[in-house]
């Protein structure tokens, strides 16, 4: 009987690592080499599983966090911090608190897009109108935090200063990009994790809203956090890859209980068509889902900072 207990569980072992070889191995493909008869369909739970072993870390790694600078503004309060990552990084990110209303403020996690930094969080004019964003939310009581990703900003030496819009779309070095964006949603979770050593902040009430590789990374980890209430996922690029550890339709109907806010170019078509955002949509399964199309290509107009503040605002208190 132990014979077959054994022989049965290195079966099942043997499956899981060839499932974890197989998802690993399926790099970003561009729209032009990826294939047109590709259906859409969600992974089953054991698939899933599998997919969540890459998203996991030890909580019991030391954060090491420390406050290294502070600036005080007439309507918040920004501590520069630096957290322990995973692979033995130092994460450096801003942590903005209201100045008015009460502590502990519900706080929305801010994913950058490639090639971007935690300071476009912090700039008007940035791509992605970061800038009122970032106001918009403390004006309504919210505090955020950003980080820089791997291999972005603060964290460009990691890649000897080269950036990662060219080792991606240049050199192809794909699989970095992979493990880039799995680094940094992890990350990102131990962020949460110092977040619930800060007594001004409610860890009940924690939102996400990414753009471009953030809304990427917002699917991933919505899907595999459950500490995440209500998440805004921006112009996500949609791979046509069935098995990908970052194609988000993976991870969609892994979305349960936040809700769950898309918003989408109608004319983004590099990165999806309005029939894949529609599919991609189906496939969430959060009961308080929506899904906004903007009639623009890649970069929304400022107008989808209001409709994310309001969504975030409505579904954390």
């Amino acid at each position: 009987m132990i014979s077959k207990l054994r022989r049965s569980s290195m079966k099942e072992s043997k499956v899981i690592l060839l499932l974890m070889a197989v998802l690993l191995a399926f790099p970003i493909d561009s729209r032009a080499q990826q294939d047109s008869t590709f259906s859409m369909t969600a992974l089953g739970p054991e698939a899933f599983e599998v997919m969540r072993h890459f998203f996991a870390y030890d909580p019991g790694v030391p954060l090491e966090a420390r406050v290294i600078d502070r600036i005080e503004e007439a309507e918040y309060v920004r501590e520069k911090i630096v957290f322990r990552g995973i692979r033995n990084s130092r994460v450096p990110g801003y942590l903005a608190l209201p100045s008015h209303g009460t502590a502990p403020y519900p706080c929305v996690l801010l994913l950058h897009g490639i090639g971007s930094s935690k300071d476009d969080w912090w700039e008007e004019d940035s791509f992605a109108s970061g800038g009122q964003l970032t106001q918009s939310l403390l004006a309504s009581g919210v505090a955020v935090l950003a980080l820089d990703a791997e291999y972005h900003g603060e964290r460009l030496m990691n890649n000897d200063f080269e950036s990662s819009m060219v080792f991606t779309f240049q050199k192809g070095w794909i699989q970095r990009a992979r493990d880039m964006t799995v680094q940094s949603t992890i990350e990102y979770r131990r962020a949460i994790d110092y977040l619930d050593t800060r007594t001004e902040i409610d860890t009940s009430s924690i939102g996400v809203i990414g753009y471009s590789m953030g809304g990427m990374m917002t699917f991933h980890l919505t899907a595999v956090d459950p500490r995440i209430k209500a998440a805004v996922a921006s112009v996500t690029p949609i791979l046509k890859e069935p098995y990908s550890a970052l194609a988000v339709h993976n991870f969609a109907s892994a979305i349960h209980r936040p809700a769950f806010l898309m918003l989408m170019g109608r004319e983004d078509e590099q990165n999806y068509t309005p029939e894949e955002a529609q599919q991609l949509y189906t496939l969430v399964n959060s009961d308080a889902k929506e899904l906004v199309f903007y009639e623009s290509g890649h970069q929304l107009p400022t107008s989808w900072t209001r409709t994310a503040t309001e969504w975030i605002v409505e579904h954390l208190r």
